[in-house]
């Protein structure tokens, strides 16, 4: 499946941080197309590592519990990839722990540091 590098991916270099990459996984007996950045595909692939999961069988999983609680609260309309989203923040956010923000460099006042906003100043020593 798509972490066995099944996958289809397409990205558009061109528009930087917004860029989106379309990958097809394997859901619900279907090939369903999924359009995300870049980082939160690297955010689920580290989640599957970790889990022991392929990203089809998480995204099935993520698909599947958004449709039940659909049912419960008579809510529907969100996307899968924007239930993906909310899922890999809610598990990062989850995860972190006071130490691990210190090890990052994070509570500094340099909120962007390690994340792909974090960019080196232009200096000029000339």
């Amino acid at each position: 499946m798509s972490s066995d590098g099944n996958s289809k991916s397409r990205v558009d270099q061109s528009a930087g941080v917004s860029s989106l990459a379309s990958r097809t996984l394997r859901l619900f007996g279907r090939d369903v197309t999924i359009r995300l950045e870049p980082s939160y595909w690297e955010g689920l692939e580290e989640i599957c590592r970790r889990e022991d999961l392929t990203v089809d069988e998480l995204c099935d999983d993520v698909r599947e519990r958004m449709e039940q609680q659909g049912r419960r609260t008579s809510q529907s309309g969100v996307s899968l990839a924007n239930a993906l989203r909310v899922f890999v923040v809610g598990y990062f956010r989850q995860a972190a722990t006071e130490r691990g923000h210190a090890r990052a460099g994070h509570g500094t006042g340099r909120p962007f540091i390690a994340t792909p906003f974090d960019t080196v100043p232009a200096t000029s020593n000339n």
